[in-house]
């Protein structure tokens, strides 16, 4: 997973290499965030579920069935999407380009859980590699001597094509995907809806922060804003790494009712985390002119005051994402729902209002601001439940 999501990570590097100016980033950048947006629907939020589904009340080929359907309907809905709104014929075609590549990504996803379940890390493992580095050489190479269209082109067609010649098989040694009911995939996609509607009220808070950039700067400061703070995705990929496969210890405790080991993993994960993102942004504060220099040359030093604050960012977005894995775990989806519309409901009231006075680095303070007020719901939430219930009474 770390060699899959650095792949990602060097892309956004490359491109501001390979171009003359920020468009190009500005155009990817625009297309990640919209695209994460509508990837949501995609996923669905179903892999806690999937994960942490003890008693088998779903096959997997009804959450591949499941994932099939909501693949569809993201591509669907993007490409209305932008068709709706104000973008240029190039813009278009990019952003729905890309939403056929997350698609893909979010398919293989269902897959994956499928692979966790069953203790096959080694599965996921080869397949984030394998198109990891393979759509890092597409990109590269038809960026050279093409375009930003033709490069995320080839990243979607030698993806789909690893997925489909790897992890298929591989899941089918796994499960078996003959035998599904048209009734519990309708009733799984219910189940989960709420689930999707707290991943995309949470997405909310960075996609409008950042694109406010775009409507109130223009595209270039965007790709600025986005170039200047990429190094500080790697926080949050290695955070999302590292505790990926934690929702199997969660759902081991459930099974065993053990409160005490369920606090202990808890606790222990999220001590690590914040040491992890505050010891980012202690080497950020420090070492950013530094290291944007030998990333991108003097262009960008000038804007490594932004770095810090999105390094503190990208862990409260890890964060958030872990305590949405804990909460699902114990079902308690009106817990997630609460803390994440708090936190989006704050981000838009005070976006435009930061973003004036404070200019870029205003959309770390949306963002840090918002994303806090979400863990500590989310936060409260979980420990209240826990001493009110245990861990084997929550629903």
């Amino acid at each position: 997973m770390i060699t899959y999501f650095a792949c990602q990570w060097l892309i956004t590097v490359i491109i501001v290499w390979l171009s003359d100016d920020y468009a190009n980033r500005g155009n990817l950048q625009l297309a990640m965030d919209i695209t994460n947006f509508f990837n949501m629907v995609a996923l669905y939020n179903v892999r806690p579920f999937q994960i942490s589904d003890t008693k088998g009340e779903y096959k997997d080929s009804e959450y591949v069935a499941a994932r099939l359907i909501t693949c569809a309907a993201s591509i669907l809905f993007c490409a209305v999407f932008v068709l709706i709104v104000d973008f240029s014929a190039m813009q278009r075609l990019i952003i729905i380009c890309y939403m056929v590549f997350r698609a893909n990504e979010a398919f293989i996803d269902v897959l994956h859980g499928i692979d966790i379940r069953k203790w096959r890390m080694d599965y996921l493992g080869i397949s984030q590699v394998a198109r990891g580095v393979s759509m890092l050489v597409a990109f590269v190479l038809l960026s050279l001597f093409f375009d930003l269209l033709q490069a995320i082109i080839g990243m979607a067609v030698i993806t789909m094509a690893i997925g489909f010649l790897f992890d298929v098989p591989k899941a089918k040694k796994l499960a078996q995907f003959t035998n599904y009911a048209n009734k519990q995939i309708l009733s799984l996609l219910k189940r989960c809806f709420p689930l999707m509607l707290i991943i995309l009220i949470s997405t909310t808070i960075a996609f409008f922060s950042k694109n406010s950039i775009d409507r109130i700067y223009g595209t270039e400061a965007l790709g600025i804003y986005a170039s200047a703070t990429a190094p500080a995705l790697v926080i949050q990929v290695a955070i999302t790494a590292l505790f990926a496969t934690l929702a199997n210890l969660f759902t081991e405790c459930l099974k065993m009712g053990d409160k005490k080991r369920f606090v202990k993993i808890f606790m222990i994960a999220s001590a690590i985390f914040a040491g992890i993102t505050l010891s980012a942004a202690v080497v950020t504060h420090f070492l950013g002119e530094w290291g944007l220099n030998i990333l991108y040359g003097e262009s960008l030093v000038p804007y490594a005051y932004i770095l810090t604050g999105a390094t503190i960012v990208s862990g409260l977005t890890g964060f958030m994402w872990f305590m949405g894995l804990v909460l699902t775990t114990v079902r308690d989806i009106k817990g997630i729902l609460i803390g994440n519309l708090i936190g989006v409901v704050i981000c838009l009231l005070i976006t435009d209002v930061f973003l004036v006075r404070y200019g870029l680095v205003g959309a770390n303070y949306i963002m840090i601001i918002s994303q806090a007020a979400t863990v500590i719901c989310l936060l409260i939430r979980l420990f209240w439940r826990v001493k009110r219930d245990g861990i084997s009474g929550v629903t």
